[in-house]
């Protein structure tokens, strides 16, 4: 039987993301037969792990170069590199990590042109079509108790009693929208429920019916002294905050970007972050104020004229980085079988594996299909 080989490459080009897959799932994996691993030099030593306890985990281990890491017949990593990492794929292999097919047209076409079998994370869904390989919880709360870390410094009535409650504005009802929710709850119990008389974190939930008012929007950052951007849109050449109403939210108020969308304007029709004018951050630097250098690298014609402290992170769950390890473990083990187990057109979306099922639909072929 021909050997399956592995490769597992670091994540690089999201500064200051510390994640790779920890030893656990290696052992996980071992069980299964005719397959090789082959990780990057260095692999889990930014989360303090050494070498040893990969080999420890699986005798079928074995540490390579960089670029050899990317030329094996499956690769996986959490997070999508760079083009230029991604030419170093094999033609024809196998790749799962987060794709964004929706958002990425450059990755597609490398896609196709390598004849890549791909599986995108993000595109996971169950029989209903929520997302299935999604950490909803450890991104809403990551992002929220930076939001009211920053909050306490920009608001001198923080923890005064004279005030009534602080008032968080979500933008999105959705899994993210969900986790703000209850991360509010837990941050505003830690922060507030010792402290008699001084009120707590009053979370608003505005769909798309109070998002789309544009006098019920303005009326509402007013009052608002977080707002959270928890929103998925469908279209992400729109977006919902005009520059210009950046202005009616207080001068202390944070804007905590949740969902790290980007501005592309090379697309037809471009990219739009939701909030005019504010910029992407990552885990190494995600507190954003007005006058940061970042600003500078906004495309011409993005009026970013109205600023507010923003807390933005391309990866969240990161910022909670051994949680976040833990916890894509767990999913992992949900698909490592199906992926290892079965050549790339065995997998069908009629299996009797929820899992399966997920993992088809989250191939280019699949994404394609639904979009004639």
């Amino acid at each position: 039987m021909k050997v399956k080989t592995v490769g597992f490459p670091m994540i690089h080009n999201f500064a200051g993301d510390k994640r790779d897959f920890i030893p656990d799932l290696f052992r996980f994996m071992d069980r299964y037969d005719g397959v090789a691993f082959y990780l990057e030099e260095g692999y889990g030593q930014r989360l303090g792990y050494s070498e040893e306890d990969y080999l420890a985990a699986s005798a079928k281990v074995r540490f390579v170069p960089f670029e050899e890491a990317y030329q094996q017949d499956i690769t996986m990593i959490l997070k999508d590199p760079e083009l230029e990492n991604l030419e170093m794929l094999k033609d024809g292999s196998t790749f799962f990590t987060m794709l964004h097919y929706s958002t990425r047209p450059a990755v597609v076409e490398l896609i196709k042109r390598k004849n890549l079998q791909t599986f995108s994370m993000d595109s996971i869904v169950d029989d209903q079509g929520l997302r299935m390989f999604v950490d909803y919880f450890g991104t809403a709360y990551c992002g929220c108790k930076v939001g009211i870390d920053v909050l306490k410094k920009t608001y001198r009535d923080f923890y005064s009693r004279e005030r009534g409650p602080l008032k968080a504005f979500v933008m999105g009802a959705g899994g993210v929208g969900q986790g703000v929710v209850k991360s509010l709850e837990v941050i505003s119990d830690d922060e507030f429920l010792d402290k008699k008389g001084v009120a707590g974190i009053l979370p608003f939930v505005a769909t798309r019916t109070i998002t789309s008012d544009k006098q019920a929007m303005r009326e509402l950052l007013k009052e608002a002294d977080l707002l959270i951007d928890a929103t998925q849109r469908k279209n992400q050449s729109i977006q919902i905050i005009d520059n210009e109403e950046v202005a009616y939210l207080p001068e202390h108020a944070v804007i905590v970007d949740l969902c790290a969308d980007r501005y592309d304007f090379t697309l037809d029709p471009p990219l739009r972050r939701v909030v005019e004018g504010t910029v992407n951050g990552n885990p190494a630097h995600y507190i954003i104020y007005p006058d940061d250098p970042l600003y500078d690298q906004l495309p011409a014609g993005v009026d970013s004229t109205n600023r507010r402290i923003v807390v933005s992170c391309d990866a969240w769950p990161g910022m909670d980085y051994r949680r976040s390890v833990q916890y894509y473990y767990g999913l992992m083990k949900n698909y490592v079988g199906v992926i290892l187990g079965k050549d790339f057109d065995e997998i069908s979306e009629d299996s009797d594996n929820l899992f399966e099922r997920g993992l088809y639909r989250s191939t280019l072929v699949y994404f394609e299909s639904k979009k004639k």
